[in-house]
């Protein structure tokens, strides 16, 4: 890889500082209520420093979810290439998550709690590339579900049910995670919600109705 410049490596460097004032502005405020002039207190760059690197502040937004997106994705990836069974990809991928989660808190709140900002008045461009970078991170899960009902370790169905039930659950656990300021590891609840997934809470042998759907 070339070497980067001195100033190529400051500009980098701000950038990053910039989209990590902006996470946690955002994480604080909400989208609606961080203007570009509190960024900018908390990045301790100007204002006009700021606009060289973002055009306004639905770009800083988006350009922040989407590198955040593309690091969860990267790591999550490099889990399921490194292990062999369908079990042990989704293990991996749940203790991946909640452990990404528990590290950008900020940026979970902000998704989590922020989804009204994807507003139809917003930049197309930017909204769209967000949405993909979701979906690709929910397909990567399916692939794995999908490898396990091929394998036979799990039962038929629908991948994309599978698939929004499992990352629900870890939503769901991170969610009362942050909101109980819980002093244990997120990433310890990893074994909890596999064997919820794959077993359920029901008894051994116990009978299972189903519910009457009509």
């Amino acid at each position: 890889m070339e070497k980067l410049s001195r100033k190529e490596r400051e500009y980098h460097q701000r950038r990053e500082e910039i989209l990590n004032a902006a996470e946690r502005i955002f994480a604080q405020k909400g989208f609606h209520e961080t203007t570009v002039a509190a960024i900018a207190r908390e990045s301790e760059f100007s204002i006009g420093t700021l606009y060289q690197f973002f055009k306004n502040k639905e770009e800083l937004y988006y350009t922040m979810m989407i590198e955040k997106f593309d690091q969860l994705y990267t790591m999550l990836r490099q889990e399921v290439d490194k292990n062999h069974t369908p079990l042990d990809k989704l293990s991996c991928l749940v203790t991946g998550v909640l452990s990404f989660i528990e590290q950008n808190v900020d940026f979970f709140k902000i998704f989590t709690w922020e989804l009204n900002v994807l507003q139809p008045a917003m930049e197309a461009r930017l909204k769209e590339q967000l949405i993909a970078k979701h979906f690709s991170y929910i397909r990567l899960i399916g692939t794995v579900v999908e490898e396990g009902i091929r394998e036979g370790v799990l039962q038929e169905g629908t991948v994309d049910d599978y698939s929004a039930a499992l990352v629900g659950m870890m939503n769901l656990f991170a969610f009362n995670w942050i909101l109980n300021r819980q002093e244990d590891s997120l990433r310890t609840k990893g074994a909890v919600i596999i064997n919820l997934f794959l077993h359920g809470i029901a008894a051994r042998n116990a009978p299972l109705p189903l519910p009457d759907m009509r």
